[in-house]
């Protein structure tokens, strides 16, 4: 299975990820993070990378582009695909570290830890495989910081913190 990912404008996004899984073959999704809202004490969910549309499918690059290129309109607001060496599929690394993090629904759940000797120790979550990569801890905003970069930036994702 490869993994896609298009740049988008924000106001169009939702609508092509609904033309998107209206095809065959095609788990078009935009990935998220449940954390802690501090001014109304509730956990939501919003978007990992803001505009960003993920698509998994057993299309090779070729196939992919050519499907894309035939949805004419429905793929109005596709900025970019996002791409390495000129291939836009995931790397192998990147697949499998979003497929520990995110759950059937395409959200990063949030996990539970305590703080011993300065270090989170996770032992509820999808942060359980990934305890060695948090790198900080925002105790007040329940959030980790984890030392893996995907589209030049830290992945955030919540953290609860036991006292």
């Amino acid at each position: 299975m490869n993994w896609y990912v298009l740049f988008t404008l924000s106001q169009k996004t939702n609508q092509i990820v609904s033309h998107l899984n209206r095809r065959d073959n095609i788990d078009a999704f935009i990935p998220e993070y449940e954390f802690y809202y501090r001014k109304t004490k509730e956990y939501l969910i919003r978007p990992m990378f803001p505009n960003y549309i993920f698509v998994k499918t057993n299309y090779n690059q070729l196939d992919f582009n050519i499907m894309l290129n035939k949805m004419g309109e429905e793929k109005d607001g596709v900025i970019r695909q996002l791409s390495k060496d000129d291939v836009s599929a995931l790397r192998k690394e990147e697949i499998e570290m979003f497929e520990l993090l995110l759950d059937a629904n395409h959200v990063v759940r949030m996990s539970q830890a305590y703080l011993q000797d300065g270090r989170a120790k996770v032992y509820e979550g999808p942060l359980q495989a990934f305890e060695k990569q948090i790198v900080k801890v925002d105790v007040h905003n329940q959030c980790a910081y984890l030392d893996l970069i995907f589209m030049k930036r830290r992945i955030k994702v919540g953290l609860k913190i036991d006292k």
